[in-house]
């Protein structure tokens, strides 16, 4: 059996759970390919515009909220993209079935999802297309599109939304959250051990702060601690753009302290480590960066929110793992003061993370996509 997990280009949200299935696809027996959607049916100039909308939005995290909250509200859109993308895209799709033909189709957004289940259908190919929906607690409604087979998303919250979208209870499917394996593959370890791994200092509090895939998150928060310089360890992690750099050199050194260090990493492999080093996140909330929290029991400040992201901080809050201070410098430097005074309070919500109810495991979702398709390739359903 053959499939083709597909991702897009948009920071890591993407990429980083396609990746995770398509490396456990072998494991059960399927050969597959790893594709960017984009690449794969050789439409830069689209990738291009994309990627230039989603970073203009993410520096504008109060406008991104409104117009995505539009976009997803009408279907125009999506069924515009799919008409244009079938129209001049057709042949490109047929010339790479004829290298490599999948039983499957499993991609990690509304794009390919639409666009390749539509052309499978009226092609008469009996492709099964699978969306997995990457923003966990919900999804765009462009992702109920009914030539798919169906939409797979990690929590019951995610699925009741899609539900109230207009989506069939049987077409959305919970499934396990597909965890990276530089998250799920690494020994647990303690803080003292991680943070001598990571030559950071053994006995300091420390602060991972993400500023996601595109390095656009605010460094508000940072400015905060630095200026009052608390006795912490800041740990920066994520796309640190050349832009990024000279902002964060500036902050620090505009800020002289004995107390506050910050320490900047940027992209890195070894995400298990830096969990098991920190004693909170912050920043953007990201959903692989919040969910791969909760799998390591470390509770989440979020900063900064986007449209799609915005039920992940009703979740955190709703099982007492994290807290929303979006856009709430004093709610956020609050926060950071209470943990430091009461430290016990980090143990009470270390208990609260065994009630959150996701499962963990790309390898078995790989294995529940491959079953399916098996069941759609036999006709039995």
């Amino acid at each position: 059996m053959k499939g083709l997990c597909v991702y897009i280009k948009a920071g890591k949200g993407h990429y980083v759970p396609a990746r995770a299935v398509n490396e456990q696809m072998e494991a059960v027996g399927v050969e597959s390919q790893l594709v960017d959607f984009f690449d794969y049916l050789d439409i830069h100039s689209v990738e291009d515009i994309n990627q230039g909308i989603w970073r203009l939005m993410l520096r504008f995290p109060f406008i991104e909220r409104r117009f995505v909250k539009m976009m997803d509200q009408s279907e125009v859109g999506i069924k515009f993209f799919v008409w244009m993308m079938c129209k001049l895209r057709k042949k490109k799709f047929l010339e790479n079935l004829k290298e490599f033909r999948p039983d499957f189709i499993f991609t990690t957004h509304p794009y390919p999802e639409t666009v390749f289940a539509h052309l499978s259908k009226k092609l008469g190919l009996n492709i099964p297309v699978y969306y997995y929906a990457t923003d966990v607690f919900t999804s765009p409604a462009s992702g109920i599109w009914p030539e798919a087979r169906c939409v797979f998303i990690a929590t019951e919250e995610g699925r009741q939304r899609l539900i109230e979208k207009g989506a069939s209870p049987d077409f959305v499917r919970i499934c396990p959250f597909p965890l990276q394996s530089s998250v799920a593959s690494v020994p647990h370890i303690s803080k003292k051990e991680a943070r001598k791994k990571l030559g950071l200092k053994e006995d300091v509090f420390t602060i991972q702060l993400n500023l996601g895939g595109e390095g656009l998150g605010s460094l508000s928060l940072l400015e905060s601690i630095l200026k009052e310089d608390l006795p912490v360890q800041v740990v920066v992690i994520g796309g640190i753009r050349e832009e990024m750099k000279l902002h964060l050199n500036l902050v620090i050194s505009s800020n002289k302290t004995t107390n506050a260090s910050v320490e900047i990493r940027g992209f890195i492999d070894n995400v298990n480590d830096y969990l098991a080093a920190s004693d909170v996140i912050v920043g953007r909330a990201g959903i692989n960066t919040i969910v791969e929290a909760i799998y390591a029991h470390r509770p989440f400040l979020i900063t900064e929110l986007v449209y799609t992201v915005l039920p992940s901080a009703e979740f955190v809050e709703k099982y007492h793992v994290g807290w929303n201070a979006s856009d709430d410098k004093d709610k956020q430097i609050s926060i950071i003061h209470e943990l430091l005074e009461n430290p016990e309070k980090l143990d009470e919500i270390d208990k609260a993370f065994d009630a959150v109810p996701i499962e963990y495991s790309a390898r078995k979702l790989a294995e529940i996509v491959k079953n399916d398709a098996e069941i759609v390739i036999n006709g039995l359903k």
